[in-house]
């Protein structure tokens, strides 16, 4: 097993493969103005690697991607990145599809600490910051064992202290920001001012090592500026582990050390000072780090067609119509007018339309007494029987019901609950169906909170180790919605009035549009596998929404 890590710096391109040890193999770069299209470069960067390294790309599982800006807390959306114009919004996803390979997108600083965290000088803290000294100063913070991004997404600008009042102007649209002094671009500001337009901070350390007065009274205040942040993150974080890498790490004579030296003195310590050093995997932490970052494989999103919203003069020929439009289940609720105040479709009633096809049934019980439904369903291979967690207060005894059945065990869950219920039953599970609308009617709004709350779900199933269970959304998955819960993590929608079922459509018409707001030309693509994944999970579920 092999994964792929990237690099985009301002000048160039790293592309390279890690092994299953965490070692990295090989790389190969090419420097941006080289580059016309940003994909089909990484893709024969990548086919160059593997050729070189004698491995076949099949056994790329993912890949991640470490860029200098902003990134969406799903690492599926790059949000700013002023000095890369190459790179889109959605260059992961152009990614996925031009490597077939499930992939996330990283700020790079965060890579970097990552990389160091897991496999670098990092390895064994549990607390770790990664300071690059490069152009700018870049942060990447790791608290136990997980990257910190902050609430608002942007933890980790130490570069952006303000240190001057009314001082340097800066590329963030502010005067005095720390980096503008510390780092090699704000150094060679410095240079030019002592030594004469054009000198570079390369050339002020060779001064100061000549004995530059002016030079290393220079250096020594950047030392003390940067000093006082490093001390301010001790002081507030009190991480075991404080790195620093990029190119201005190499200065350990004039710059590192006296830091360090630094940091030690003026830090609140209670007895115990975090190891501070120089980086142990330098220019390679963001590629590195990039490739070992989490990746959920991105399943195929399928869809679950609630035959409640069709015509019911007419189920037959809504069967026919679902089969031929590529959705991959039909979505049945059985109500009891005392769990929900409705009442809708009976047991015989399903297993009557279950005989006229072959689609695998998406079982939706809201009702009291779970157990004596399920007994009472005919069950074909590939079926999903749902049952609500507020409904019995003997879940695993449902469960297990469903499984001697020969089908597909989901716990539903309504708006109100609290996804933490589950915790232990996730072992028993194959699915998780969580309500966007409060259960009982077609044609709700959806709550709000959903999308965060798909979002969370899915977190807490890959944290746990339970990445093959699925999510499947049930409520006004319409065609604005559904692009949403797929990007927070569902995997099946429950589709009914505000999409394949919306009126002055045909059920294949609003198939084909839903899928092509998914990004995929057509229902084919869905199921014939679409993206490539590790895994569609349990191999007899799927399916969502009203």
């Amino acid at each position: 097993m092999y994964r792929l890590g990237v690099d985009i710096g301002g000048t160039k391109v790293n592309v390279g493969i890690i092994d299953a040890n965490n070692q990295l193999l090989g790389t190969r770069r090419r420097y941006i103005k080289e580059i016309q299209d940003f994909t089909s470069a990484v893709r024969e960067l990548t086919d160059e690697l593997c050729g070189e390294l004698g491995i076949a790309k099949e056994e790329i599982v993912s890949f991640g991607v470490g860029v200098p800006g902003t990134v969406s807390a799903d690492g599926r959306r790059l949000l700013k990145a002023p000095n890369i114009s190459i790179l889109s919004e959605t260059i992961v996803e152009e990614l996925e599809k031009e490597l077939s390979l499930p992939g996330i997108l990283v700020q790079d600083s965060r890579a970097a600490a990552w990389g160091e965290y897991v496999c670098g000088g990092g390895a064994g803290a549990k607390s770790v910051v990664c300071i690059t000294l490069g152009t700018g100063i870049g942060t990447g913070v790791v608290l136990d064992g997980k990257i910190y991004a902050g609430s608002l997404g942007s933890a980790g600008e130490l570069g952006h202290i303000p240190v001057r009042e009314g001082g340097r102007a800066c590329g963030c649209g502010k005067k005095g920001c720390l980096e503008k002094y510390c780092a090699g671009g704000g150094l060679t500001i410095t240079a030019s001012e002592l030594l004469g337009e054009g000198k570079t901070a390369e050339e002020l350390f060779e001064a100061a090592k000549a004995g530059n007065e002016e030079a290393l009274e220079a250096i020594a205040d950047a030392v003390r500026l940067l000093g006082g942040a490093v001390v301010s993150i001790v002081n507030l974080l009190s991480p075991d582990c404080i790195l620093f890498s990029g190119g201005l790490s190499a200065q350990e004579e004039l710059y590192v050390n006296p830091l360090i030296e630094y940091v030690k003195e003026h830090c609140y310590t209670a007895g115990t000072l975090p190891e501070l050093k120089r980086a142990k995997l330098l220019e390679y932490a963001p590629l590195i780090g990039a490739a070992l970052m989490p990746v959920r494989a991105r399943r195929t999103p399928k869809l679950s067609a609630s035959i409640m919203c069709a015509d019911a003069l007419r189920l037959g020929q809504a069967l026919d119509d679902i089969k031929g439009a590529g959705i991959q289940y039909v979505h049945c609720d059985i109500m009891d007018n005392h769990f929900v105040p409705n009442l809708m479709l009976p047991m015989e009633m399903m297993n009557r339309l279950h005989d006229y096809t072959d689609i695998p049934f998406d079982y939706h019980i809201m009702a009291e007494n779970p157990g004596s439904i399920i007994e009472k369903l005919a069950i074909k291979a590939g079926d999903i029987i749902s049952v609500h967690y507020e409904s019995t207060n003997h879940l695993q005894l449902a469960l297990s019901s469903i499984r001697d059945k020969g089908a597909g065990a989901a716990v539903a869950i309504n708006p109100a609950t609290p996804i933490a219920v589950l915790s232990e039953i996730l072992p028993e599970i194959d699915m998780v169906l969580l309500m966007s609308v409060n259960p009982g009617f077609a044609g709700q709004k959806i709550v709000p909170s959903s999308f965060d709350k798909i979002r969370r779900l899915r977190t807490m199933l890959d944290e746990a180790g339970y990445e093959k269970v699925l999510i499947e959304v049930d409520g006004n998955c319409s065609f604005e919605n559904v692009p949403k819960m797929y990007a927070a993590g569902a995997d099946i929608f429950v589709v009914g009035t505000s999409s394949v079922f919306k009126k002055g459509l045909s059920i294949k018409e609003g198939t084909r549009q839903l899928y092509h707001t998914l990004g995929m030309e057509t229902a084919g693509e869905a199921v014939n596998g679409g993206r490539r994944s590790n895994s569609d999970g349990c191999g007899c579920r799927e399916g969502s929404d009203r």
